[in-house]
Formats: structure tokens, C-alpha cells, sequence
């Protein structure tokens, strides 16, 4: 291919995935069909079949690029000069901006639950996030502030678990919401793992989190 035309497919092909996600994000994977995500890419068969083979496959794309992102966000918030678990408290407050404001995030969260664990999309999505809280939660033993006796990966898989289970029980539509049963979600589940002496201070820095985060939202939807 010349350079020309591999712009062009790399063009089209996230043409088609911006498509896919506008579609993922509003409905379950099953009713979302080929022929609904080429209406809104505006592109033919032939284009999608020429990175894609199946649906299954474009529902799998959308969710590589969620993990990728993911671990990027999880990366670049281990690189500051935050605490342990003011990282871990950041990155649940991260993912909330993308799943409220970026379709992408939402439909492959939404693929998560609506599809399961076909070909392994747990592990696509769910284990390297695990994984890469578990380095925050280390972290946050060896600070003080996590229990020594938390095993760093059961304390990470908590707050997945956590996270996916209020996208089901709140509203992602409605940011303030959202982010304030986020923030309740945080001073409840504190004293499970965190010392005494230690969550009263994390539980205003999560609600500094839900002010700020809030804030930005709003600019990115345009919600009040």
C-alpha cells in the first residue's frame, strides 16, 4: 500500500469503529446490527468486511481499544507523585469522565455486560485493569495506608467489581448522580481495606474528586 492509501484505511477503519461505538454504547450487542453501524459510518460492506470479518470482531476492536486506553490512564497515573490510594481514587473518577463523555468507553463497557466472557473478553478488558490497580494497592500497603494482611489483587478486583456494579444500579446520563453514588461508593467500601486513622482524609479526597470531576464533565457534555 502507498502511504496515501494506508491513511485511508486506517481512516476507514476507525470510521467504522466510531460508528460501532455510537451503536455499542446505546444497545445490547445483539441488537446492533452490520447494516446499523454502515448507516451511521456511511460506508459499504465491502469496506467494513475488509477489516473486520464479523460483528464479533468489531465488538472485540472496540474493546482492544478501551484496555489500551485503560492501562494507558492506569500508566500515566502511577507516574505522578499521588499516594497509593489517591490513585486508586483517581482512576475510578478517570473512568467515569470517559464512560460518561466517551463513547468508546461506554459501548465497551456495555460489551463487557451485554456479551460476557465469549473469547476471553474478560481478560481482554477486566484482568489488566485488575492488574494494574493491584500495583496501586501495593503501593498503598507499603505507604500505611492499606492493611498489610489485604491481598493487593483482592482489594483491585473489589473495586471492579464495585465500579461495574453501579453503572448498573445508577445513570451514567446523569453525571452528578453518577459521580455522587461514586463518591458514597468510596466511603463505604473504605474501612474495608483502609486504616482507621487514615479514612476520613480519603473520603474528602474523593469528595474534592466529585467537585473537580463534575466540573469537568460538565465542559466536555455541556450538561449543567
Amino acid at each position: 500500500m502507498t502511504e496515501t492509501t494506508d491513511r485511508r484505511a486506517v481512516s476507514t477503519r476507525q470510521q467504522i469503529l466510531r460508528a460501532a461505538a455510537h451503536n455499542f454504547a446505546r444497545l445490547p450487542f445483539h441488537e446492533v446490527g452490520v447494516d446499523r453501524v454502515l448507516a451511521k459510518a456511511e460506508l459499504t460492506k465491502g469496506a467494513m468486511y475488509f477489516h473486520f470479518r464479523a460483528k464479533l470482531d468489531l465488538a472485540l476492536a472496540v474493546i482492544a481499544e478501551q484496555s489500551a486506553l485503560a492501562a494507558e490512564v492506569a500508566a500515566e497515573l502511577l507516574a505522578r507523585k499521588l499516594s497509593g490510594l489517591e490513585t486508586l481514587i483517581d482512576f475510578s473518577y478517570q473512568l467515569a469522565v470517559h464512560d460518561i463523555s466517551d463513547e468508546r468507553c461506554r459501548a465497551a463497557l456495555h460489551l463487557i455486560e451485554s456479551m460476557g466472557r465469549t473469547d476471553d473478553l474478560r481478560t481482554n478488558l477486566l484482568e489488566s485493569w485488575i492488574d494494574n490497580l493491584a500495583l496501586a494497592v501495593r503501593r498503598a500497603v507499603g505507604e500505611g495506608d492499606v492493611f498489610e494482611d489485604r491481598d493487593p489483587h483482592d482489594v483491585a478486583l473489589l473495586l471492579v467489581s464495585v465500579y461495574l456494579g453501579l453503572r448498573q444500579t445508577s445513570d451514567l446520563d446523569q453525571p452528578q448522580q453518577f459521580l455522587g453514588d461514586l463518591e458514597k461508593t468510596w466511603a463505604l467500601i473504605l474501612p474495608g481495606f483502609v486504616r482507621p486513622e487514615r479514612i476520613d482524609y480519603f473520603r474528602q479526597f474523593a469528595k474534592r474528586r466529585t467537585t473537580i470531576v463534575l466540573g469537568s464533565v460538565s465542559a466536555l457534555t455541556g450538561s449543567p
